[in-house]
């Protein structure tokens, strides 16, 4: 009896290792781009015995169906290298190391079906379908969109490091995939790279990573994937995520209404605007100068404008990250603008008249000073018509003695006349060759009284 057990073991020992359990590692399904090519990662069992009693390895395709003896179902035949429905199919992996990575060219949509993968050997010791693992290739126009992580929009706080990762599918690693961002922060850095996942299909991986900001909250951050191909446009697709960062109040301001000048009996409405997140808890607290307590709580502030209400005022924000004070904005109320606008005018006119008086009484003086000249000038000829008029009355004077000498050549000579007696005398003299007479008249003396 033990030595029938011992022959049944043997038996089922050497059916084992003669007939060994075959078995690919193919994943069960992979996506195609039409117009591009797929690569299908590929690696079978066998054992070593069977191996080793080989000298060459042969691979082969089917499609739809893995009876390879209906030569429709054949694409890919290694012995012969026969090829049929496709351009190219090409076995990248070593099969003596049980790889059977394949790479199918230029595939189309009718591409789309299962796949059996099958080995033969040389001398034909052993040959094997594996009919229990087949491939499903899923051929489409439009490729999927990059994945991109994370995609539950957590919320990160401000100035904390961010991680994006977007990766993208790779069915042809010979063509892969571009990878691009639409919103870059300043601080970004990006690496990209080609990596191989665990069904050992592969994708574009690309890793951005910054510091938030809180300009970065609610921006929409893209992940963009371009797909060569071989038509005339290539396809692009893209995913998107809205990034959420926690701030402290940021840009915290005041703006007023109706204006920063308002009349007295005007109501008046103060508003402190900011940024923040989360914003649904601010507070907002009313200072004005000079005065030591808070005015008011709320985000805006309402009055009706006194005299008293002119001044500088500035908010406070606040929520649970932190606090920002606002700029200081003057409110001015119109009766102190129209006393200021008042002295301004009140100086200018003062000004003005100042100039006008001071050109008046220029333009004065120059009439006068002009009026005198005139008076002198009217005198000196005046006299000389007197003069003239008196010598041109008398009988015994020429119009060539009253003539005034014209330059220093002509002199002018006096004679004396005396008329104590009546005597007539004459007296010539000569200067410088010309001839001048004089005359002496003597009146007649009084006569005498008698007795």
């Amino acid at each position: 009896m033990s030595v029938f057990r011992f022959m049944v073991f043997l038996f089922f020992s050497y059916e084992l290792e003669s007939k060994p359990q075959y078995n690919a590692e193919l994943p069960r399904r992979i996506m195609a781009l039409s117009g591009s090519c797929v690569q299908i990662p590929c690696r079978f069992n066998v054992s070593e015995i069977s191996l080793k009693s080989t000298e060459r390895l042969f691979g082969f395709w089917m499609k739809k169906n893995h009876d390879f003896k209906i030569s429709k179902n054949l694409v890919f035949n290694g012995k012969t290298n026969i090829i049929r429905g496709f351009n190219n199919i090409e076995i990248l992996g070593n099969l003596s190391q049980r790889e059977c990575t394949t790479v199918f060219y230029d595939v189309m949509k009718n591409h789309s079906d299962n796949y059996y993968f099958r080995v033969e050997t040389k001398p034909s010791v052993w040959n094997y379908t594996y009919s229990d693992n087949p491939i499903y290739i899923s051929v489409s126009d439009s490729p999927q969109p990059p994945t991109l992580k994370p995609t539950d929009r957590k919320e990160v706080m401000e100035e904390t490091t961010v991680n994006l990762s977007c990766s993208a599918e790779a069915p042809c690693p010979k063509q892969p995939p571009t990878i691009s961002w639409t919103y870059i922060p300043e601080s970004a850095n990006i690496t990209t790279q080609l990596k191989e996942k665990p069904d050992k299909t592969q994708s574009v991986f690309s890793r951005m990573t910054f510091k938030a900001s809180y300009m970065d909250h609610r921006r929409n951050i893209s992940c963009t994937a371009t797909y060569p191909r071989k038509t005339s446009n290539d396809t692009t697709v893209e995913t998107t995520v809205m990034l959420r960062v926690l701030f402290p109040p940021k840009e915290t301001r005041i703006t007023i209404v109706p204006s920063d000048s308002v009349s007295v009996g005007t109501n008046v409405t103060l508003t402190c605007k900011s940024k923040a997140n989360p914003s649904n808890d601010m507070n907002y607290t009313w200072y004005k100068r000079g005065y030591e307590n808070q005015l008011d709580f709320g985000e805006q502030l309402t009055f009706t404008v006194n005299r008293k209400n002119g001044g500088w005022y500035f908010c406070t924000a606040k929520n649970k990250h932190g606090i920002q004070k606002s700029e200081e904005i003057q409110l001015i109320v119109a009766e102190s603008l129209s006393l200021i606008i008042g002295c301004v005018v009140g100086v200018s006119a003062f000004l003005l008249i100042f100039l006008l008086i001071t050109l008046f009484l220029r333009v004065q003086r120059v009439k006068a000073s002009t009026i005198r000249e005139t008076d002198i000038s009217d005198q000196g000829h005046d006299k000389q018509v007197q003069i003239s008029s008196i010598f041109a009355n008398g009988a015994f004077v020429s119009g060539e003695e009253l003539e005034m000498p014209k330059d220093e050549n002509d002199i002018v000579h006096y004679g004396e006349i005396d008329f104590s007696t009546p005597q007539t005398k004459s007296t010539t003299v000569k200067s410088s060759g010309q001839e001048t007479i004089y005359t002496e008249v003597r009146g007649p003396e009084k006569e005498m009284n008698q007795d």
